[in-house]
């Protein structure tokens, strides 16, 4: 069954073209931005964007819930007429600074890094260009921006595994990797040092008996930790075979277009 679209009320599109007209004038001020001082300045950039937290602050995140529906569902619209490829999932600051910027989603989700930065850091637009500089300028934003992204990702990730883990060391309770004779350990879990032997095998070397449930947990997530490093260790590289892939696939696309150019 597909989900009905909700109904919004005149009010609700008042509000949301009311502000695409705000966004329309600032789309045109970065047309002549980029016409006229592109090259030679920052502080366009930084006005435009301000202008847009501006938009963001005071405009949509006063409205209603419905009020903000509304607006994003004329932005997804809008951007899509204009054969602007956009995710639902994307951010209202993203689709804002793509609708004005005229931007491809890369450029856009940078400038929505820095604005989401902003936000956060319960910065207005009056102190935006200079908390830009202060921070070292709208790069070094995107950058810390998309390294908290991937640390919040990897975060998931990790309680994600660190629960794959407890479930398989409790199968494994039932159905144990290996049986060792070693008397004299006790409590509900111990740890044993082992050694890898070259020939393969490992040799037990120590242990420990009685071991807390804080021992216990660091280890289950350091577990988790390892799968996961080696599930983003084999997704970067099967990136990095799809890109040689897709070079050789356009060099050879190249080479034959190059045959039938020249006869």
């Amino acid at each position: 069954m597909s989900k009905k679209v909700k109904t919004l009320t005149a009010e609700n599109l008042v509000f949301a073209d009311s502000i695409v007209q705000q966004l329309d004038v600032l789309s045109a001020r970065r047309e002549q931005w980029e016409a006229t001082d592109y090259k030679k300045a920052n502080e366009g950039l930084y006005a435009l964007l301000a202008d847009c937290l501006e938009v963001f602050n005071v405009r949509f995140v006063k409205g209603s819930e419905d009020d903000k529906k509304a607006l994003r569902r004329q932005l997804i619209e809008r951007l899509t007429a204009a054969k602007v490829r956009v995710v639902k999932t994307s951010t209202t600051l993203t689709m804002l600074t793509r609708y004005v910027f005229n931007a491809d989603r890369k450029r856009a989700q940078g400038y929505g890094y820095v604005l989401a930065a902003a936000v956060s850091h319960e910065i207005n637009a009056k102190g935006f260009a200079a908390w830009v500089v202060k921070q070292g300028g709208i790069e070094e934003i995107k950058r810390k921006m998309v390294k908290k992204a991937e640390a919040v990702a990897k975060q998931e990730a990790v309680k994600a595994a660190t629960a794959v883990v407890k479930g398989d060391l409790e199968n494994k309770a039932l159905q144990p990797l290996a049986h060792v004779s070693l008397e004299g350990l006790t409590g509900t879990y111990a740890v044993l040092l082992v050694k890898p032997c070259v020939n393969g095998g490992a040799d037990v070397v120590g242990s420990l008996s009685n071991i807390n449930e804080a021992l216990v947990n660091a280890l289950v997530v350091r577990m988790a930790k390892a799968q996961v490093a080696t599930a983003m260790a084999d997704k970067e590289m099967g990136d990095q075979t799809q890109r040689e892939s897709n070079d050789l696939l356009a060099a050879a696309n190249d080479e034959q277009t190059s045959k039938v150019v020249n006869g």
